[in-house]
């Protein structure tokens, strides 16, 4: 690795490192789960680095206004970190931040479908959309507001998602909702995720590729269980919504897998070469989800592939930092630890709201 390379890493490494040993030493979900009240938990926030939250709260009173805070002080460490860094590294996490934009265009998508489709008042619900640029020149008032389908695709006219946006019409929207739209979204974030990692070099490629290419092979076992079990796919459906990266999804298309009308057995055996841990939860489900029990069972099987998948990034994660620090592995954990922080915080707070015991939080958060 250069020279240049190792002092740029060297920064970022001891600039992270502190931050990620607060993260993980911190009582913080601790105190705000023993605390009797929402603003409380709320409160437990003070003196750490979410202490912006407490005056969001106190100004407002709205949960859904703090949990737009925390939106923004995402997108903030995102672009923190990408200052740190120089050239092709920028890229990748510049990717990363649009995969926080997308998920941003499907809330507002969502609304205007609620308005324009489903006819439903969303004038409350706008305030609570993030409206200013993330990555791309995206007009989200434009999206909200706009009375036909021609209004939204105008929004994004001069960003990468405009063909996404032009392949689709009202009609289309109307026939099969949002949802093969928000498909062709997802699989534009990793069709540029994966041309961002292939443009990296040496260490940072390897760490990136390996932790990717097992996120894309969970997620890809978890959407042909939801898809076949549940929502029984057809073969050229399923493809379409299958992400076209990783091991799992190379192997099922090498052996036509999804052309097969009883394709389960193929499937456990391209799942065991790669993930046996999730063999027993995934030999367990049943096609048969009439049934209401065979339903709930094969709830909870997914459940499990679901609480797999979570650790096994969390594994990944935690083995970039004991390893070498000199590559990009150390802002991947530091994003990776920071959106789970995140997500602990917004569950305790969203648990304290709906006035859940204690034990009741600690079972379903920790």
């Amino acid at each position: 690795m250069r020279m240049g390379k190792v002092s740029e890493y060297a920064f970022i490494n001891a600039k992270l490192r502190a931050r990620i040993g607060v993260m993980q030493s911190s009582s913080l979900f601790s105190d705000m789960i023993k605390a009797s009240t929402l603003n409380e938990a709320v409160a437990a926030l003070k003196d750490t680095p979410y202490s912006n939250l407490v005056a969001v709260y106190a100004q407002t009173g709205d949960l859904q206004q703090v949990e737009l805070a925390l939106l923004e002080d995402e997108i903030k460490t995102y672009r923190e970190v990408i200052s740190y860094l120089k050239g092709k590294e920028t890229g990748l996490i510049e990717t990363l931040l649009e995969k926080v934009e997308i998920e941003n265009i499907k809330n507002a998508l969502r609304l205007w479908y609620s308005s324009v489709v489903r006819s439903h008042q969303i004038t409350y619900r706008s305030s609570y959309i993030y409206k200013n640029e993330i990555v791309h020149p995206v007009d989200y008032n434009a999206i909200i507001n706009a009375r036909s389908y021609d209004g939204v695709r105008e929004a994004f006219s001069d960003t990468i998602y405009d063909e996404v946006f032009s392949s689709f019409s009202l009609d289309a929207i109307k026939e099969k909702g949002l949802f093969p739209l928000e498909i062709r979204l997802d699989h534009l974030f990793f069709d540029r995720l994966f041309k961002a990692i292939d443009a990296l070099r040496g260490e940072d490629r390897d760490v990136s590729s390996a932790i990717y290419y097992v996120d894309v092979d969970l997620k890809n076992i978890l959407l042909f269980i939801r898809y076949t079990f549940y929502h029984h796919l057809s073969s050229d459906e399923l493809k379409a919504v299958m992400i076209p990266y990783g091991h799992v999804y190379e192997d099922i298309m090498r052996k036509r897998v999804l052309d097969k009308r009883d394709n389960i057995d193929d499937v456990r055996a391209i799942v065991s070469r790669y993930y046996r841990s999730i063999m027993t939860d995934l030999r367990d489900i049943r096609k048969n989800d009439d049934d209401m029990t065979s339903a709930d069972e094969n709830a909870n099987h997914i459940l499990m592939i679901e609480d797999y998948l979570a650790q096994t990034r969390k594994k990944e994660f935690m083995k970039i930092l004991s390893g070498r620090p000199f590559n990009i592995g150390i802002a991947l954990s530091y994003f990776f630890l920071y959106k789970d922080e995140e997500k602990m915080i917004r569950s305790i707070l969203s648990a304290k709201f709906y006035k859940w015991d204690e034990s009741r939080i600690r079972e379903a958060v920790l």
